[in-house]
């Protein structure tokens, strides 16, 4: 470790990051463990009121301590903060214990899972967000509301590069600190709402998917605020198109594409399909997230897939054995990256141990459907049931 000041952070259930700056020499003493955080920081709502109903059998008896223990693989520089290291980590109880309810914990107890099935797992996250044209502390004058769009909020086609002008400047210093970070990305683009743009990040195993994803999130909000403006991850804040955190995955068995031959694709998306009521819980997480799910806004609102089918909740794509994945379209750009893996690795680990067959793909767009037709969980209360009633 080198520099001059250190950061330790993870993410709640709701993924905020939290967690401390400490000196070098406390950094170094504190090893293995990590720094002491409270643990009601878990048990907090997204405004932190703590949820004191909520006592799982992880927490003391009274208030008390859980470690935040660093990944020391995950040390990066932080841009625009010189002498600044930071580190992603787990929380721990003060035995050292992962806590079951730490969200990366939750998604390296999957991947371990579909590990030792002897499956390498590819992963990458389209992150899509919106950029207004108010700055921060304007926005916070605001109370957040009546914001507007950048580019304003006139009705418009995606992928418009003439407003490259407008969201360059902000996306070029973003992709400028990823590459500082060692974050490899691919591609940005304008989106179909007015402000809303994606991020696409390199494919990688799950777990480093999601550190990257969480960096990314806080790089953009960083790259917004240099240039006077403010980002927000809400699914849907302004009566248009939601943002999604849409998620790609593919299965390699021995250096080669699992989902190119054979029953593996098939029975993954049988396990996801079985799973999607129960898992909108995780990939929906918010009331606003609910209000992105309409019909014919490029959301999925049924538990269906297809082959190149944007519309249903699991697109597969095969048009090349090395590019043959499932492309997972429920989550909302609000969801906690690791808890959306650790859900989407676990329906599909479901699929292939108890071979789940689908029933047949959906060649039509699965929205507008007469009734009869199953739907996912509408309310944040029917995807709670549903999840609790997933066995």
């Amino acid at each position: 470790m080198t520099g001059e000041l250190v950061r330790i952070e993870g993410t709640t259930l709701d993924g905020p990051l939290v967690g401390k700056h400490v000196s070098p020499a406390k950094f170094r003493a504190c090893l293995p463990d990590g720094v002491c955080l409270a643990d009601f920081v878990l048990a907090m709502d997204v405004a932190g009121t703590p949820q004191l109903g909520w006592w799982g059998e992880w927490r003391q008896q009274a208030l008390g301590d859980m470690y935040l223990r660093p990944d020391l693989a995950t040390e990066a520089p932080v841009p625009d903060a010189p002498g600044l290291v930071g580190y992603l980590g787990t929380f721990t109880d003060v035995h050292g214990n992962p806590l079951p309810v730490c969200p990366r914990s939750v998604l390296q107890r999957a991947h371990a899972r579909l590990a030792a099935m002897g499956y390498e797992a590819k992963t990458a996250f389209e992150i899509e967000f919106f950029i207004v044209e108010e700055s921060l502390d304007e926005a916070r004058r605001r109370a957040f509301k009546n914001l507007t769009p950048l580019g304003g909020a006139g009705h418009k086609m995606p992928y418009l590069t003439q407003r490259s002008p407008e969201f360059l400047p902000i996306l070029r210093s973003a992709v400028e600190r990823l590459e500082a970070m060692g974050i490899p990305w691919e591609a940005f683009n304008d989106e179909a709402a007015p402000g809303q743009f994606e991020l696409n990040l390199a494919p990688a195993d799950p777990v480093t998917t999601a550190d990257r994803t969480v960096r990314a999130k806080r790089i953009l909000r960083d790259a917004a605020f240099e240039h006077g403006h403010a980002v927000t991850f809400m699914a849907r804040p302004f009566p248009v198109y939601g943002s999604g955190l849409h998620l790609h995955v593919s299965l390699w068995r021995d250096g080669e594409p699992a989902f190119a031959t054979g029953d593996t694709m098939r029975h993954w998306v049988g396990g996801s399909l079985v799973t999607a009521a129960g898992a909108t819980s995780i990939c929906t997480p918010t009331i606003n997230a609910f209000r992105r799910q309409v019909d014919f806004a490029a959301v999925p609102t049924t538990p269906t897939w297809g082959e190149e089918n944007k519309g249903a909740a699991f697109r597969t794509i095969t048009r090349s054995g090395s590019l043959a994945r499932v492309e997972h379209r429920m989550a909302s750009a609000d969801a906690n990256p690791y808890l959306v893996l650790a859900a989407v690795l676990s329906g599909g680990i479901a699929g292939l141990e108890e071979r789940i067959e689908p029933p047949p793909a959906v060649a039509h767009l699965p929205w507008g459907l007469p009734a009869g037709y199953e739907r996912l969980p509408a309310s944040i209360t029917a995807a709670a049931d549903a999840l609790e009633g997933d066995e």
